[in-house]
C-alpha cells in the first residue's frame, strides 16, 4: 500500500501524503495506470525539511531537473560529475520512484558545453556524443526507466525545421538518430523519449514534430515515447482539453507511449480567482492527456510555488506549480486527483469507484 510509511535516505520516516490534506496523488495514479511525477532538485533533499515529505509522499515519478543534463554531469571533456543526480537517484529508489532521466542531449546550443559547440570536427563530435551518452546513460543503466534521450530539437522560432546547433551543422539532422541509437545500445531496458514544447496547442510546430517523429520511425530509430511539455501561461498558450487530447492521440496512433513531461502553469497574480482558473487548466491538461489510453506519465516541473525555474526566470508572483510557498495544496491538486480518479480502474469489491471518480471530476469542473 501506498499508504504506508516511507522511509529517507536518512532513515528517518516520510508520512505519505504529508501536507496534501487527501488521499496521495500517487496512490489515485497507481490505480489510473499512470506514473505521477515531479522535477526535483538534489540540493533541495538536504536544505528545506518540508521538501522531500511532500516529494516522496505525493509523487511515484522522480525527474531530475538540472541534475542530468551534459554541462552538469560533463562540464569538461572526460570528467563526470554525478554526486546530484545519484543524490536523486537513490532518494527515488528509496521511496518506491521511478525515475526519468533528463536529458541525454538538450538540442538548444546555449545547453551544449562550450568544449562541444566549439568541435568542428564531425567524428571528433562523435565520439564526445559516444562518450557521454555511454557514461551517463550507461551509470544509470537499470535505474532510470526512462530518457529524454534529445530535448527540444525543434527551431523555437519559426517552429518548424531542427534548432541550429553544433550537431545539426557538422552531423546533420541524423544527429538525433544517432543518439537514440547509442542510448539503446548502452541501456536496452529503458524507455527513449524524444521531448520538445510548445505543441499541445496544435499548429505548424506539432505538424514539425509529428513529421520528425514519422520520419524517425521510418529509419527505424528506437524511440519509444514523445514527451509533451506544458508550460503554460493562462491567457497566452492554454489549450483545450480536446486539443490536448487530439495531439496526444496523434502521437499514441503511431504506436508510441506519450507523458506530459513538464507541466507547469502560471497565472498572473491579478487574474480574478487565478486559483481556480490554474485548476481548471490542470484538469483539461490531464483529462485530455489520460483520454488516450497511451498517456502513460504525468510529470509537473516542480511542485511547490517555493522552489520553481519560473521565478528564478521571469520574477515572483505566478504561482505555477501545485502547492504554495508553505507547502499547502492549492486546488489544482484535487483537479489533478479528480481526473486521475475519473480514469482509475476499480479496485476488487469497490465497483463504485471509477463512478466516483467521474463525479469527482464533474464537481470539480462545476466548481471551476
Amino acid at each position: 500500500m501506498v499508504a504506508l510509511l516511507l522511509l529517507a535516505r536518512t532513515g528517518h520516516a516520510l508520512p505519505v501524503g504529508a501536507g496534501a490534506g487527501g488521499e496521495p496523488l500517487r496512490a489515485v495514479a497507481a490505480r489510473a495506470g499512470v506514473a505521477i511525477g515531479a522535477a526535483a532538485r538534489a540540493l533541495l533533499l538536504e536544505t528545506d525539511p518540508r521538501y522531500a515529505p511532500v516529494l516522496a509522499g505525493e509523487f511515484d515519478s522522480l525527474t531530475p531537473e538540472i541534475e542530468m543534463k551534459w554541462p552538469q554531469t560533463e562540464p569538461e571533456p572526460g570528467r563526470f560529475v554525478f554526486g546530484p543526480a545519484d543524490a536523486l537517484v537513490d532518494f527515488a529508489e528509496a521511496h518506491g520512484m521511478r525515475v526519468r532521466g533528463h536529458t541525454l542531449l538538450w538540442a538548444d546550443p546555449v545547453r551544449i558545453p562550450d568544449y562541444v559547440a566549439r568541435t568542428g570536427d564531425p567524428e571528433a563530435l562523435r565520439t564526445l556524443l559516444r562518450n557521454h551518452i555511454t557514461a551517463v546513460a550507461g551509470r544509470y543503466r537499470g535505474r532510470v526507466e526512462a530518457w529524454d534521450v534529445v530535448n527540444e530539437p525543434l527551431d523555437p522560432i519559426r517552429g518548424t525545421g531542427l534548432r541550429s546547433n553544433v550537431f545539426l551543422e557538422h552531423l546533420g539532422p541524423a544527429y538525433i538518430g544517432e543518439a537514440f541509437r547509442l542510448a539503446r545500445e548502452v541501456d536496452p531496458s529503458a524507455q527513449l523519449f524524444l521531448n520538445e514544447i510548445g505543441v499541445l496547442s496544435g499548429g505548424p510546430k506539432f505538424e514539425a514534430l509529428l513529421d520528425l517523429v514519422r520520419d524517425l520511425l521510418a529509419t527505424g530509430v528506437p524511440l519509444d515515447g514523445v514527451g509533451l511539455q506544458g508550460h503554460i501561461f493562462a491567457g497566452l498558450n492554454t489549450p483545450s482539453r480536446e486539443r490536448v487530447e487530439e495531439v496526444v492521440r496523434s502521437f499514441a496512433d503511431l504506436g508510441l507511449v506519450v507523458e506530459l513531461t513538464e507541466i507547469d502553469v502560471s497565472v498572473g497574480p491579478a487574474v480574478p480567482d487565478r486559483l481556480e482558473l490554474q485548476a481548471r487548466i490542470v484538469g483539461d491538461l490531464l483529462g485530455g492527456c489520460l483520454a488516450v489510453e497511451a498517456c502513460r506519465g504525468i510529470t509537473f516541473w516542480g511542485f511547490t510555488d517555493r522552489h520553481t525555474w519560473i521565478d528564478d526566470f521571469l520574477g515572483p508572483g505566478r504561482a505555477p506549480l501545485l502547492f504554495d510557498a508553505e507547502y499547502r495544496p492549492k486546488p489544482a491538486v484535487e483537479a489533478v486527483r479528480a481526473t486521475l480518479a475519473a480514469r482509475a480502474v476499480p479496485e476488487p469489491g469497490t465497483g463504485l469507484a471509477l463512478a466516483t471518480g467521474l463525479a469527482a471530476l464533474a464537481a470539480t469542473r462545476r466548481r471551476a
